[in-house]
């Protein structure tokens, strides 16, 4: 078990991959710990160095996460994992809430970031519609009769989706909440700490490529989101994935997985 000691615990962290290939730093989304990549991490591994991380509160880290800390936080529980590693130059890939914590990390260290893309994220920057209206409170009607994880599949999962993989997801998710438990209240401070990140501050002037994607059919965060973050970084990219939900990558491994691999293989 590779961990990494904090304050009052530790902050687990797995590294996948050619030990000479070029470093991917991957990170997950609201209240998921890494092992919901469900794969996806190890086809990255295919072609980079991947590091992923449970982020404080959340899967094999035991560093508990406090009201007080904020995305920043977070970041920097990243970038001491990287430095341990002795990884000095790395690209980022950061899902929804993960995609917020990697804008903030690049905005610390921008000489070490070889790229940065950020999928199905948002941020307090614009005014716009950051979840969609019915997504929030049809989880928390779930949550109190049960049925929280049917749900939220149905929320970042689109029915094509999971009418082919759907079973396959369940018992994934259901294996890992078995193993980890449900995450609430780590869940609800990684969404206070959403409603005021911005990304203006961070990448204002960025010398590196900077992409934003995101799904077509993304029924939780709406797309129109990517566009503003798009707008807001000079010369970035932005790209839709056809047919995609908020886990963009389920059901469109090959497709994302080409489309980082494009974006990060044209660097330099």
């Amino acid at each position: 078990m590779a961990i990494l000691a904090r304050e009052s615990g530790t902050i687990y962290y797995n590294v996948q991959g050619a030990a000479d290939a070029v470093p991917l730093l991957m990170l997950r989304g609201l209240g998921r710990s890494s092992r919901y990549w469900l794969g996806f991490d190890r086809i990255m591994a295919e072609h980079f160095k991947v590091i992923t991380i449970d982020q404080r509160g959340l899967g094999q880290s035991t560093q508990a996460m406090s009201w007080s800390d904020d995305i920043e936080t977070l970041a920097d529980d990243t970038l001491a994992v990287l430095d341990s590693l002795g990884i000095d130059r790395f690209h980022i890939f950061g899902l929804s809430f993960g995609g917020m914590i990697a804008t903030v990390l690049a905005g610390k260290v921008p000489d070490r970031i070889l790229s940065l893309s950020v999928a199905a994220s948002s941020s307090a920057d614009y005014r716009s519609i950051r979840l969609h209206p019915l997504a929030f409170p049809k989880l928390l009607f779930a949550l109190r009769a049960g049925r929280f994880q049917d749900a939220l599949l149905k929320a970042v999962v689109p029915s094509m989706v999971l009418r082919e993989h759907g079973d396959s997801i369940q018992a994934a998710w259901q294996e890992i909440l078995q193993d980890e438990g449900f995450p609430l209240l780590t869940t609800l401070m990684h969404l206070k700490a959403s409603l005021t990140h911005k990304i203006r501050d961070s990448l204002d002037q960025v010398n590196f490529p900077v992409l934003f994607l995101h799904g077509s059919l993304d029924a939780f965060v709406p797309l129109q989101n990517s566009r503003h973050l798009h707008r807001l970084v000079e010369r970035s990219e932005y790209v839709v994935v056809k047919g995609a939900g908020h886990e963009i990558a389920l059901g469109f491994e090959r497709e994302v997985s080409q489309v980082l691999r494009d974006f990060m293989d044209g660097v330099g």
